[in-house]
């Protein structure tokens, strides 16, 4: 009872503070809080090389990778019979870049132009990058380590779990295309969403 309640508590605060920064910047095309000391330090640090990097890095966290590994996952599923899996991965992952585009369309706020190292089109809180590989890969990694009990391997998995979302946010915010505030929103807003997916698929 305790564990719940104080889940619920988490959650509403994390719902709190995305609304409070998603109404903070509605229609803006300026930064907040850190956003400008962020990004305009990391901006004083990129390469070349650093740029080449970071769209690579950015490739993983994009539609035009989901959509090719989600494929031939999907039919891994198909053939193992993991409805479950399958239901899950559907609801956290489409469902989450659907939500993204409605709450972009509810915030529209303007992406950080004077700081872009790439094109970018659309709207830029909460981060699609940001929001959509949280669902994807803590989706994965739930699904995995339902296949184990042994706690280092657990860990590991996690830790690699949560790195390579980070690196992924970080990408956008290196490549110019999002404010720091953008990727905050979207982890929070994403870890919700895979968490009521996980919720109403256990319960369907």
């Amino acid at each position: 009872m305790r564990d719940n309640r104080f889940t619920i508590i988490l959650s509403l605060l994390a719902i709190v503070i995305f609304l409070s920064i998603g109404f903070a910047v509605r229609g803006s095309d300026e930064g907040i809080l850190f956003d400008v000391k962020i990004i305009e330090y990391v901006h004083s640090k990129t390469t070349s090389t650093g740029v080449s990097i970071m769209k690579i890095v950015s490739y993983f966290g994009s539609a035009k990778f989901f959509i090719p590994i989600g494929v031939v996952i999907f039919l891994f599923m198909i053939k193992d019979k993991n409805i479950y899996g399958i239901k899950l991965l559907v609801l956290s992952t489409l469902g989450s870049y659907a939500f993204n585009e409605v709450l972009k369309s509810i915030f529209f706020r303007t992406r950080p132009l004077e700081y872009f190292l790439i094109e970018q089109g659309g709207f830029s809180y909460p981060s699609g990058h940001s929001m959509v590989s949280m669902t994807f890969y803590t989706t994965m990694a739930y699904l995995f380590l339902k296949r184990t009990k042994d706690k280092r391997i657990r860990k590991i998995i996690w830790g690699l779990n949560f790195i390579i979302i980070g690196v992924i946010g970080f990408s956008r915010i290196y490549l110019g295309v999002h404010w720091p505030t953008d990727i905050l929103a979207g982890y929070i807003i994403g870890y919700l969403f895979y968490c009521i997916s996980k919720s109403l698929v256990r319960s369907s």
